[in-house]
């Protein structure tokens, strides 16, 4: 029979004194057995939001669970928490657990993301509850869970609040008196009537006596959270902060480093960089560029090809449709004085890129602070890569990249480079009103515009459109549109090396050309021809899809150059020769993790050998050097330092009896091996100073006065120390560098380098050599960039045995 809508208040006021007798009555008898009393404010009451309007005046602390419908305007549900605080109670919010069709996964998918934006919408002081049963990564995103009674919660530290059947509250008392829970969920009844007289039925039973002082007061455990809690948290503060801030402007500093053939310090590209951010797409401006702090106009500078690993589809710390990472809390730290839980991860599937590292999440706001991680199961140019992200508090609520630095190995045709990229954040606008406009502006302007797409970074080309006018002041819009890619890169180099080991001024001009997309295979191609010099060099990034690579070289000398012979510190002129090498080889390269690669390889080297002017008749010519030989490396790179752990076996061919006096020919010698290790770093010290260091050592067995390592020109330098003066079969290098951007026209670089090495030719001792270089480069017309290198061996020999030798080296650059 259908309820009459009319009725009088007289039975809910009536029915709030036989109900406090009640529990007057309850608490006695409790007091003469174990039974616990009825405990009103152990209750929690469910409501939808627009029940709200029927709550008491005064809730006595009541929790009062809203329930989140699908589909429910979140305003309503931000409304509803208002209410019940408004009144004295204590907000909660209960989700369902029911999603509706789908797969378990996609279900679960749906319901972390509606349990996410509830929290995002409510904060971290209101509590959510999730209807059980649920699996553990789903209790993760809740505060408490509730079932039936006597179920357990999945994972420690959790509560399971019972449901307590139908709609009575006599029934709810009763259930408190069993205790075991924190609090017992009812229903409010669907009928205004009926809600309106238990909500304040409960109220009032919940309401301490009149002439107790009471503090309201909720008191929770000190729980730890475990780390899918944390995690859970962090992912609703970034939902929260996605719908507080829809748009910014971020204005720093983006500075490239990395090692280019030719170069005699650390290549650094930097640009004025403004970001500008939506939710649907990333854009850079890149203004005022400056190679080696030297400025070209926006025009000028060419577009080199974006070198990038391969982008991970799921970065962690973000909700996806299965579990691609495992989480552990590590402990707390703190970070640019913020508090921080510490959480590492790892890639659950081994077999598809993505990132192990570690985040920083702040204990207060479940912010992200700090981000460490290295990308696991690379594929291509890109053999390693590092990077560390950290952000600040733009404003109370709103945290974003502060700072950026990404360290890399590139893996290429005859080169392999570290890469360092820095980006530093100087400031952010929160959506500023001329978002658009400024964005228009950066479009029409000389400016270097790349957008962030998934396959990585592309430049913008800009274009008016069609049939529009382009006069001057013309308010058209420019239309940006992603552009080729760029995968070609020409270089016409050209200049002059003076070497007292070489016979006369050594002259090269020539083009290089690489090309990073070789006939659109994906393989690379570089190839030098400079007149007295020439380099041809191959890469294939991955073998058929692996993460194996193929690449190979060779390049040849035309001029020749003295093989000076030494004993006891004394130049036997009789015994020097001249010799012109050509060198190929190819080899095999894997990632064993992200951080080490492994290499194996091949090498032919081939050096002619002949007579000088001064070489004496008795003195008997050893073959030309035919050398097969095998590389094996281990290869890695840590918190900026790039290492290379290596061993070079090798047999030469035809090798016969030479020399003049005994002991010089072995036959044991036909063999050999050579080993070492090196470290290296580049480090941006200022935006206009670059250090870089590096260390060697080196050694090696039945090595003789062809197989000793040797400082060159070209290969293995020691600044000021020219071409095969110092063969040595065991040592260690030194090598420092720093370049300094004096101004917006010229760069100065400094050079120290060292060595303790064994060469025979000076006795069985460790000698040491020592040399100093400087270098300055400044840009000339038409684009080129020009440098003038000098450097000073202190204990250098010259051709007429003075000690003090100069190399100089001139040369000019120019891309396109």
């Amino acid at each position: 029979m259908a309820r009459p809508m009319v009725m009088t208040e007289r039975p809910l006021y009536a029915g709030v004194p036989i109900l406090i007798g009640w529990l007057l009555l309850q608490a006695g008898a409790a007091a003469q057995s174990s039974v616990q009393p009825p405990c009103a404010s152990c209750i929690a009451i469910t409501i939808v939001p627009g029940q709200t309007l029927l709550l008491p005046a005064d809730l006595h602390g009541v929790t009062v669970l809203v329930r989140a419908q699908p589909g429910d305007p979140p305003a309503a549900l931000v409304a509803a928490i208002g209410h019940i605080r408004a009144r004295g109670g204590r907000p909660a919010v209960l989700v369902s657990g029911d999603e509706g069709s789908g797969t378990a996964d996609e279900r679960a998918y749906a319901l972390k993301l509606r349990l996410t934006t509830v929290r995002a919408l409510v904060g971290n002081d209101v509590r959510i509850a999730l209807g059980a049963p649920v699996a553990a990564e789903l209790a993760a995103y809740a505060d408490v869970l509730v079932g039936v009674p006597g179920e357990s919660a999945p994972g420690p530290g959790r509560g399971v609040w019972p449901s307590v059947a139908g709609t009575q509250l006599k029934a709810a008392l009763d259930a408190t008196t069993q205790g075991g829970a924190e609090a017992w969920v009812l229903t409010a009844p669907d009928d205004a009537l009926d809600a309106r007289r238990m909500l304040q039925a409960l109220a009032s039973a919940a309401a301490p006596p009149p002439d107790l002082f009471v503090e309201d007061v909720e008191v929770r455990g000190a729980r730890r959270l475990a780390v899918g809690e944390i995690i859970a948290r962090h992912q609703a503060f970034a939902r929260a902060q996605a719908a507080q801030v829809r748009r910014t402007i971020s204005t720093g500093v983006l500075t490239l480093t990395f090692e280019a053939p030719g170069f005699p310090a650390p290549v650094t590209i930097s640009s004025d960089t403004v970001i500008y951010a939506t939710p649907e797409r990333t854009e850079l401006e890149q203004r005022g560029v400056r190679v080696n702090g030297i400025a070209f106009q926006g025009g000028s500078v060419p577009r080199l090809p974006i070198l990038e690993p391969e982008r991970v589809a799921s970065p962690p710390l973000t909700i996806t449709l299965t579990d691609l990472y495992r989480y552990r809390l590590t402990g707390e730290e703190t970070v640019n004085a913020a508090r921080c839980y510490v959480v590492a991860f790892e890639p659950l599937n081994e077999r598809a890129s993505a990132f192990r590292g570690r985040a920083w999440i702040a204990v207060d706001s479940f912010a992200l602070v700090r981000v460490a991680a290295a990308q696991t199961r690379l594929r291509g140019v890109i053999v390693s890569s590092e990077q560390v992200d950290e952000f600040r508090e733009a404003r109370t609520g709103v945290w974003l990249l502060a700072r950026s630095d990404v360290r890399q190995i590139y893996e290429g045709a005859a080169h392999r480079t570290p890469i360092n990229r820095r980006l530093s954040i100087a400031s952010h606008e929160l959506d500023p009103e001329d978002f658009q406009s400024r964005l228009r502006a950066a479009y029409a302007s000389p400016s270097i515009m790349l957008r962030d797409t998934p396959d990585g970074y592309r430049y913008l080309k800009r274009e008016r459109p069609a049939g529009t006018a382009s006069s001057p002041g013309a308010d058209v819009p420019i239309v940006a549109q992603l552009a080729a890619p760029s995968t070609r890169v020409r270089t016409l180099a050209m200049g002059v090396i003076i070497d007292p080991n070489i016979s006369v001024p050594l002259p090269f001009a020539g083009l290089s050309y690489i090309d990073f997309d070789l006939l659109g295979t994906g393989a690379q191609l570089n190839a030098f021809f400079g007149g007295s010099y020439a380099q041809l060099a191959f890469a294939v990034p991955s073998l058929g899809g692996t993460r194996w690579q193929l690449a190979g070289r060779g390049f040849g000398i035309a001029s020749s150059y003295h093989d000076r012979s030494f004993r006891n510190g004394l130049e036997i002129y009789a015994e020097n020769i001249r010799q012109r090498p050509a060198h190929a080889s190819v080899w095999l390269l894997r990632p064993l993790s992200p951080r080490l690669t492994i290499r194996a390889g091949y090498e032919f080297d081939y050096t002619r050998l002949e007579a000088a002017d001064e070489t004496a008749a008795s003195f008997i010519m050893p073959a030309d050097q035919v050398v097969h030989g095998a590389r094996l490396a281990l290869e890695g790179q840590r918190a900026g330092w790039a290492g290379s752990l290596w061993w070079n076996p090798a047999r030469r061919a035809g090798w016969r009896a030479w020399g003049r006096t005994a002991g010089e020919y072995e036959p044991s010698h036909a063999t050999f091996q050579r080993y070492g290790v090196t470290m290296s770093r580049s480090v941006p010290v200022t935006g206009r100073l670059m250090a870089r260091a590096e260390g060697a050592l080196m050694g090696g067995d039945d090595l003789d006065r062809f197989s000793r390592y040797s400082f060159g020109t070209f290969d293995n330098r020691l600044r000021g120390y020219p071409s095969a003066l110092v063969r040595y079969d065991q040592g260690a290098a030194v090598r420092g560098a720093i370049a300094w951007s004096m101004s917006r026209f010229a760069r100065l670089d400094g050079f120290l380098d060292t060595a303790q090495v064994r060469d025979r030719g000076f006795g069985r001792r460790y000698r040491n050599y020592t040399g100093i270089g400087a270098a300055l480069e400044a840009p000339a017309p038409f684009g080129m960039l020009t440098a003038v290198e000098w450097g000073y061996g202190f204990r250098g020999r010259n051709a007429d045995g003075t000690q003090g030798t100069h190399v100089l080296r001139l040369s000019a650059y120019k891309l396109f």
